[in-house]
């Protein structure tokens, strides 16, 4: 049989809907404001929680809206229920424990797909900060994993999700990264952040476009590049007054 999954090149990819990246940007968005009242009423701390403790309790809050009531997020009833770093190999096979930080998968007649376990909407979840700047965490320990082949390998769109707990802004904060001649080249950037809409609760969507170095995976030899949707949400009140280069 060829096909991804065998090693053989082939030339299919998922194609991810706009219409579908917006239900799990509206989620997302949705989930955060929760996770707000519950940092409001002291039971637990933005500034003070480690990546993973965020991604775990907005995971939990995203699980137990879609449980109760999955259709206060429009469209989000189609989905199946939310990954937690799911392992999944990458374009190679020689990873076979990449794990994405979210992963949401679309009603299956919503999406092309030549296999459902590498088809989804992959979300990476970065802090940005003093101590995780936007170049050296964002980009290099998290867009670059789409750009490698570990992550989104068969699709043709992700996400980025930003904690910002300093002052720093979309677009701003992430094009002056990416519009950087060394950052151009390691991103293989092919368009700067660009305006796609607003999450439920009004917070700016931005895409960029970016080449993809995966050597042999496609038939006519280049892969396709990718679209990465950014995602940046904030608590009530920065948790320092640092700010990033714009």
């Amino acid at each position: 049989m060829n096909g991804l999954m065998t090693g053989h090149k082939d030339k299919a990819q998922g194609k991810i809907a706009f219409s579908l990246m917006v239900v799990v940007q509206n989620a997302l968005s949705h989930a955060w404001q929760i996770l707000l009242q519950e940092v409001e009423k002291g039971q637990f701390s933005i500034c003070e929680s480690h990546e993973d403790e965020i991604t775990e309790k907005l995971y939990m809050i995203l699980c137990e809206v879609q449980a109760r009531d999955p259709e206060v997020v429009k469209g989000l009833s189609g989905f199946e229920t939310p990954a937690r770093e799911a392992n999944l190999r990458n374009y190679r096979g020689d990873k076979l424990d990449c794990q994405p930080d979210l992963t949401f998968r679309p009603p299956r007649a919503r999406i092309t797909t030549s296999n459902t376990a590498i088809t989804g909407i992959f979300v990476e979840c970065k802090p940005i900060d003093s101590r995780h700047p936007i170049g050296s965490t964002y980009c290099k320990a998290g867009i670059s994993r789409f750009i490698c082949g570990d992550y989104a390998w068969a699709v043709d769109r992700a996400m980025m999700l930003g904690y910002v707990r300093n002052i720093c802004h979309l677009p701003n904060g992430l094009s002056f990264v990416l519009s950087q001649h060394k950052a151009k080249t390691d991103y293989q950037v092919k368009a700067l952040p660009t305006m796609a809409g607003r999450a439920s609760a009004r917070e700016e969507v931005y895409c960029s476009q970016h080449g993809r170095s995966m050597p042999g995976m496609y038939l006519a030899g280049k892969a396709p590049s990718i679209t990465l949707h950014h995602l940046w949400l904030y608590p009530e009140k920065p948790c320092e007054n640092s700010k990033c280069k714009v």
